[in-house]
């Protein structure tokens, strides 16, 4: 599979959704850090392109209009076919993402060894080591072969330096802890259901600001630093950048905390946090709390509070 790497134009095709697409982003930063020759384009999903504005890691982007029918999908096609890419790479592995990369017509075409829907018949497939890696990040890093890459398991994705907008940080207190919760999910079974309850433990205890991100905007958090519908998603690992740590549920801006090197608590329930959570694992910077029981409510207020003081405690000390 081994190929000679030179000057490359490649087009990474992953539109979703936002976590997976941090996963790629980091294996991607990695390509693009050893061989700096190599031009990396994109498409994503409309809706999406401000993570890949702001990882700094992709010289062009195309945008994948979900749902505007065939016409426009084989708009995008013709529009890759004109880039004349060196390799393309179909990290979704889907149908739609498989035949859009053989509508672009790379010299060279690889995909994911465990794609669906019939996809592996349209590219020439990456190779797992044995037995088959758990976290989504580690069988993505099977398309550093192509390159004749070994992964470094760091894979960091610090993201273009960007400052906060002074108006959202006007109510930081600067010598405070920030605690920066990020209580949605796409999900609902993986929404835990205490996060008021955290923030209000957090304020009773005074350790710390609590910051709190989102989309949808309600009075739940009258106590806190409330920047729902207010951050938008290119600005996301700004806001994070400003955290002393993150606590998020199987979401987004858990992984984007992550792939920063933010310290960062991932809650769990239906999730394998072994498959999914902070990567790589490493105590006071990437954990996770589990539930033992089938819902993500079996995880306690006080756990999550726990682990918050021996993170700011690590941090201090």
């Amino acid at each position: 599979m081994a190929i000679i790497i030179s000057k490359m134009k490649v087009l990474i095709i992953k539109p979703s959704s936002l976590g997976d697409v941090v996963h790629a982003l980091r294996v991607v930063a990695f390509i693009k850090e050893e061989l700096k020759a190599v031009k990396i384009h994109w498409v994503i999903r409309q809706g999406l392109e401000g993570i890949i504005d702001a990882s700094g890691v992709v010289d062009k982007s195309f945008l994948f209009h979900r749902g505007k029918g065939l016409r426009a999908f084989m708009k995008l096609g013709i529009s890759l076919r004109k880039e004349s890419y060196d390799m393309v790479l179909d990290m979704q592995g889907l149908l739609r993402s498989a035949f859009l990369a053989k509508l672009a017509r790379g010299r060279s075409c690889f995909g994911r060894p465990d794609g669906r829907e019939f996809s592996t018949f349209f590219y020439k497939t990456t190779n797992y080591p044995k037995p088959p890696p758990s976290h989504a990040i580690d069988r993505l890093c099977s398309f550093l072969e192509i390159f004749n890459l070994c992964p470094d398991k760091g894979l960091n994705l610090p993201f273009k330096a960007s400052k906060l907008d002074g108006a959202w940080k006007a109510n930081f207190t600067s010598n405070n802890n920030k605690i920066l919760l990020f209580p949605e999910s796409r999900r609902d079974e993986k929404c835990w259901p205490f996060f008021k309850e955290l923030s209000q433990m957090i304020m009773e205890k005074k350790i710390g600001d609590v910051i709190v991100s989102g989309t949808k905007k309600d009075n739940s958090y009258p106590h806190a630093i409330d920047l729902r519908g207010s951050i938008p998603l290119s600005s996301i690992p700004a806001l994070i950048s400003e955290a002393s740590v993150v606590v998020s549920n199987d979401s987004a801006p858990l992984h984007i905390a992550s792939a920063m090197g933010n310290p960062v608590i991932g809650i769990f329930g239906p999730t394998d946090p072994i498959d999914y959570g902070p990567f790589p694992a490493n105590k006071n910077k990437g954990e996770f709390i589990s539930s033992s029981a089938s819902s993500i409510s079996g995880v306690s207020v006080n756990e999550v509070f726990e682990k918050i003081l021996l993170i700011l405690q690590s941090i201090t000390h």
